[in-house]
């Protein structure tokens, strides 16, 4: 059966204080694509930190919502479901009462994962995304922010505070909650000497603050995933949200209140971090928690896939229209000499573009580029940042001929440089060449060569391939030529 099909597919129900959630996934990969998400704000550990136990109204909303995911995922067929619960659930008095009613009601084996297992699965989350090779991880939650730090992919120090939205909450005046927070990280000595650090940062209501930010500083890209704000900055806007009222947030960053309520106190919380670690930058990440869970059962060889090629190759899987992936590795291949130069960087994203030149073939001609460059912004790969996608989203709008050329720099010009915009442009006028070359039977492209000289760019045609040259081969070798700056030649 094919890759993604139901018999694949991987439910996650994540319990956590602020929210109850099931996320389906596309099955166990090295970049799992979610086929389902919800969510219900339940506040279950809205008042734990001064009864000691759940929140009524959260259990019964729950309880309602629980019964849901266990209706889609009998639905669905999907046989295997991994469910967790975190800081609400260990900490409160009924919490076992709740995880057992679960059971009875629903037959769903919830498993309760202590502060240090959340923290370690919290970084895996990050590591699934192609992060953190080095840094540390912040998971800012409803019970409690975990702490990791990771050297070369590895986790060296894991903590789990209770210094959580509903925590902070509890406790009523500025000053005592920064005793709190700053009391807690003096007893972390790990801490101390990582000065310097990028930290990656995921939780709700912190990726609430990058929406902020955003709208803010009118950031072009709207996917939270890999944004990224120099360190000084982002210690600077933590302490000016900290320092606001919901309706002062309201109107500074155009959010509704809903997502505001948690947002002053993760603010203050991450600021007091900052304090401490001063890190180079703040790196949000899409993934965490529930994608960890999945990365931890991976295989050792599946981890240390590409997180980027990875998920490209599965939407070439799904996009081509020959069905052969080993057709975008020859297109690659055949593109290489005009990129000898390149650092390995973005080698990489040419590899992932390759991967991605047949995304629009089912499209009216007229829209293909626009249509290729939209998608590639926000689709849901792993492992890339901001500038990475406008890099391969200009690509395949060069690939298409988009003529909106005023619209796309408007995006890609706040993105990435001159440089990389030419890079991306030559790229994906290469593959258009190679595509009318071909025919989109990219197996033919090994009877044909590009030359690269200082002054010429020759296509070399392989004695017998004469079937491959063709008026409209010249004209795109001329636009080629024309973008690298050099004369176009063909030779057999």
């Amino acid at each position: 059966m094919p890759e993604g099909t139901t018999k694949d597919y991987v439910a996650v129900i994540d319990i956590g204080s602020n929210a109850v959630r099931l996320v389906v996934y596309d099955g166990l990969n090295r970049a799992p694509f979610k086929i389902h998400n919800e969510r219900t704000q339940c506040h279950l550990g809205k008042h734990l930190a001064t009864t000691g136990k759940l929140n009524p109204e959260g259990i019964t909303a729950a309880l309602d919502s629980i019964g849901r995911y266990a209706g889609l995922i009998r639905a669905m067929k999907i046989k295997q479901v991994r469910a967790v619960a975190t800081a609400a659930m260990r900490d409160a008095a009924d919490g076992a009462a709740f995880i057992k009613k679960v059971k009875d009601d629903f037959g769903l084996e919830i498993r309760i994962i202590e502060g240090e297992e959340e923290a370690r699965l919290a970084a895996h989350g990050v590591m699934m995304n192609g992060l953190g090779a080095q840094g540390v991880i912040g998971d800012y939650g409803g019970g409690s922010l975990e702490l990791i730090v990771i050297e070369n992919d590895i986790v060296r120090h894991k903590a789990s505070l209770p210094l959580g939205a509903h925590r902070l909450h509890a406790i009523k005046t500025r000053d005592a909650r920064v005793k709190a927070i700053d009391d807690h990280l003096a007893a972390l000595p790990f801490l101390q000497n990582l000065t310097g650090k990028d930290f990656y940062a995921m939780g709700g209501a912190w990726r609430s603050m990058a929406r902020a930010h955003m709208h803010m500083v009118k950031h072009p890209l709207h996917v939270l995933d890999h944004y990224t704000v120099e360190g000084k900055k982002a210690a600077e806007f933590a302490e000016l949200i900290s320092n606001q009222s919901v309706a002062s947030l309201q109107k500074t960053v155009g959010m509704m209140e809903k997502r505001l309520h948690d947002m002053g106190v993760a603010a203050l919380a991450m600021h007091r971090v900052f304090e401490v670690l001063k890190p180079s930058r703040l790196i949000f990440s899409g993934t965490g928690l529930r994608e960890g869970m999945l990365y931890d059962v991976l295989s050792p060889d599946t981890q240390k896939e590409d997180a980027l090629i990875a998920s490209c190759r599965k939407v070439a899987r799904q996009v081509s229209r020959f069905g052969d992936v080993e057709g975008f590795t020859a297109l690659s291949r055949w593109m290489s000499p005009l990129f000898a130069k390149e650092d390995a960087k973005t080698q990489r994203l040419l590899q992932a573009g390759c991967l991605l030149s047949d995304i629009s073939w089912f499209e009216h001609e007229d829209y293909q580029a626009r249509h290729a460059f939209e998608r590639i912004l926000v689709m849901p790969f792993y492992g890339i940042d901001h500038p990475g996608r406008a890099f391969l989203a200009l690509m395949q709008y060069a690939r298409y001929m988009g003529d909106d050329a005023e619209t796309v720099h408007n995006i890609t010009a706040k993105l990435i440089d001159e440089k990389m915009t030419m890079t991306a442009v030559v790229a994906g006028l290469a593959q258009r060449m190679g595509y009318l070359l071909t025919g989109g039977a990219l197996s033919l492209l090994k009877d044909s060569s590009l030359v690269v000289t200082p002054q010429k760019l020759t296509l070399k045609l392989d004695p017998g391939s004469h079937m491959l040259n063709a008026e409209v081969i010249g004209r795109s070798l001329d636009r080629l030529a024309q973008a690298m700056g050099k004369e176009a030649g063909i030779a057999s």
